[in-house]
């Protein structure tokens, strides 16, 4: 669980950098943020209880971590996941490569609730937004309170029962 924090710790300390250099350099930087939503709150604490439910989403957090390339981050606030991707546009393969994660055995019991992945380019953010974001945290509230805006594509996915 520490290193969960520590991996948070991270991409908000790069998220609040890339911020700065958003605000000066949005046409210039290119770079995707993925979230991806497991239900709300508390969904997997009462199917599983707190700790099982922490015990997975850590696993998560770490499996997410090591399957993409070391300059990609990863972050989790609750149930949401944050992805950071440098230097690349979205393509078809960042959603590939999160479902064959997020569909992989290892985290099926992930799977009673519903999940959703929304994927922004983060200078699109900044080309939109009226009042930038001046850090990391108020950049991922910012896109999750305006998801059905600045989202470039948005997938649910059902959960097992349904």
């Amino acid at each position: 669980m520490i290193s969960d924090i520590q991996l948070c710790s991270r991409f908000i300390d790069t998220l609040d950098w890339i911020c700065q250099v958003l605000v000066r350099h949005a046409d210039d930087f290119n770079i995707a943020l993925v979230k991806i939503a497991y239900g709300d709150d508390n969904s997997l604490g009462e199917a599983y209880g707190a700790p099982e439910a922490l015990r997975q989403l850590s696993s998560l957090t770490h499996d997410l971590q090591n399957s993409f390339r070391k300059s990609d981050l990863v972050g989790r606030e609750g149930t949401d996941f944050w992805i950071l991707f440098p230097y690349t546009r979205v393509t078809d393969n960042v959603y590939d490569k999160l479902m064959d994660i997020l569909q992989g055995s290892a985290h099926n019991n992930l799977n009673i609730v519903e999940r959703e992945i929304a994927i922004f380019e983060l200078p699109v953010i900044y080309q939109k937004a009226t009042v930038k974001p001046e850090d990391g945290l108020a950049l991922l509230h910012y896109a999750k309170a305006n998801q059905a805006e600045l989202a470039s594509h948005i997938f649910r996915l059902a959960n097992a029962e349904s």
